[in-house]
C-alpha cells in the first residue's frame, strides 16, 4: 500500500501528482513510504498568526517519527518536509523534472 493521504482538507493535485517523486525520496533514505501518513487539516486558533490567511497543519507519522507542520499550501509544506529528510541525510532527493514542484525547485536553486 502507498503512502497514505487523509485529512479534512484536500490535497492540491500538484502534490498528490508528484507522490511518485516523494515516495523515491523517502526509499532513497530508507524510510517505507508504505508506513507514512500524511494529514492535512485547517489549522485551528491556536497556530501562529500569519497575515497570508489560510494555514494548514500537516501531520506527519512515518511509523517511528510524528511531526506537525503548519504551512500555508502543499508546496510549502513539502518544503519543510524535505528539509526534514535533508537534514537527516546528506543526500538529496532527485528533482522532478516537470511540474509544478519543479519548477518551484529550479527557481529556489542557487545558479550553478
Amino acid at each position: 500500500m502507498p503512502m497514505m493521504l487523509q485529512g479534512t482538507v484536500a490535497f492540491e493535485p500538484e502534490f498528490v501528482g508528484n507522490l511518485a517523486w516523494l515516495t523515491r525520496a523517502l526509499i532513497a533514505r530508507d524510510i517505507d513510504p508504505d508506513g507514512v501518513t500524511i494529514a492535512k487539516d485547517l489549522a485551528g486558533v491556536g497556530a501562529p498568526p500569519r497575515a497570508t490567511g489560510l494555514r494548514y497543519v500537516y501531520t506527519v507519522s512515518t511509523g517511528d517519527t510524528d511531526f506537525v507542520v503548519i504551512e500555508i499550501s502543499d508546496a510549502r509544506f513539502l518544503e519543510q518536509f524535505l528539509g526534514r529528510l535533508e537534514s537527516a541525510d546528506d543526500t538529496p532527493p532527485a528533482v522532478p523534472t516537470k511540474g509544478m514542484f519543479a519548477r518551484l525547485t529550479r527557481w529556489m536553486s542557487p545558479p550553478a
